[in-house]
């Protein structure tokens, strides 16, 4: 099978015959600096910086994955929509970006979102926590501008890879309302609202939904993949009961949403997600790619999901970074056999870390090239 068809081959959960079927897609975003020779400001610099940095990385490597993450770093940290620091700029050149978890958003930001609609609330949000906040009449337009531009450089960069028989794992990326609300609000303030203010909470989730699910599609066609960061929702930060009922029924509107448009959604599921898992059984089978960081046992999940969505995983970053390669060969070795059964994409636990030993992401993606 080609590049393609190993990642449609994973999500409609079919078994396979070959190792070599195996899709490896290892999360490569800031490393691509690392082999490159570059430092993280200028992979910040611009969209082509990172193109060439992602390269150069590749080269170094000696083999390009099964799919490659399309977004560069710059634009990746402003649609999280949360304050950031950028190397170059507020740090050296050299170090990673940072988010800053603060309370920006306040309760009556729910209540516009519920009468007024999401993006009457995100727009000016967003143009008031950049760094310098965008001011002005126009203020509202330099976001959607901003937005516009993400949207060339995905296509862009699908284009470049696309020509080199290599898909992009996704075509665009949004993220569920609670989980936005969640670090937006802040974590500690949003905990505090979910107690005090469940009906608000539901209804701004609510009324916010159709909009994040209408802007996601804008542009999609039959067989493109939406990645939706559902960071929040873990077992790391809530409970099953509670993720039944403040995130599940709305993830669940999306991947519905979607999967009607030929659609599939990659859940970045970073944390534990063991117990929510069972959810996605509600779900059409084959709707989803369901990411796992390391933190999610990923042979439990296996047994969960087997014959109902694709994972992807979850090479952890501690292994990434500090392991050894025949650590790492042993780890690929345990993925290997799940990925056997089908519907398994192999990759990195979440983000391939800065600190990684290149050794270790070359026989990451060279795992299945061993012959059986």
């Amino acid at each position: 099978m080609n590049k393609f068809e190993k990642i449609e081959n994973a999500i409609n959960l079919k078994p396979l015959k070959n190792i070599s079927d195996i899709p490896v897609y290892p999360m490569i975003i800031t490393y691509a600096a690392v082999p490159a020779g570059k430092t993280q400001a200028e992979i910040f610099k611009d969209n082509s910086s990172w193109m060439d940095a992602l390269v150069k990385c590749y080269e170094e490597i000696g083999s390009i994955p099964d799919a490659v993450f399309p977004m560069n770093p710059l634009d990746t940290s402003f649609i999280e929509q949360l304050k950031v620091r950028i190397p170059g700029k507020e740090l050296e050149d050299d170090e990673l970006f940072q988010f800053l978890e603060e309370e920006l958003m306040c309760m009556d930001d729910y209540k516009k979102i519920i009468e007024k609609g999401m993006s009457a609330w995100q727009l000016p949000f967003v143009a008031s926590i950049q760094n310098p906040p965008f001011t002005g009449m126009m203020k509202n337009m330099k976001v959607i501008s901003r937005f516009i531009k993400i949207g060339k450089n995905l296509k862009a960069n699908r284009i470049f890879w696309e020509k080199q028989g290599v898909p992009v794992m996704f075509h665009n990326g949004t993220a569920p309302a609670f989980d936005t609300f969640s670090m937006s609000r802040s974590m500690e303030k949003f905990f505090y609202d979910l107690y005090d203010e469940p009906e608000l909470v539901k209804k701004a989730c609510a009324a916010a939904t159709p909009e994040i699910i209408k802007t996601a599609l804008r542009g999609a066609k039959k067989g493109d993949r939406i990645a939706v960061y559902a960071m929040r929702s873990s077992a790391t930060f809530v409970s099953p009961q509670m993720f039944e009922e403040f995130a599940f029924p709305y993830i669940k509107q999306m991947i519905e949403a979607f999967y009607s448009k030929g659609v599939t959604t990659i859940i970045h599921a970073d944390g534990n997600w063991l117990p929510m898992l069972p959810y996605f059984q509600q779900v059409p089978m084959g709707s989803c790619i369901i990411e796992l960081d390391g933190d999610t046992d990923i042979r439990e999940a296996k047994k969960v999901l087997n014959g109902y969505q694709c994972i992807r995983g979850d090479l952890p970053a501690s292994i990434l970074a500090f392991g050894t390669e025949k650590e790492t060969e042993d780890y690929c070795s345990m993925l290997i056999e799940l990925a056997m059964e089908g519907g398994m994409i192999l990759g990195s636990g979440c983000e391939v870390p800065i600190n990684t030993r290149i050794e270790n992401i070359r026989a990451l993606i060279n795992c299945t090239k061993v012959a059986v």
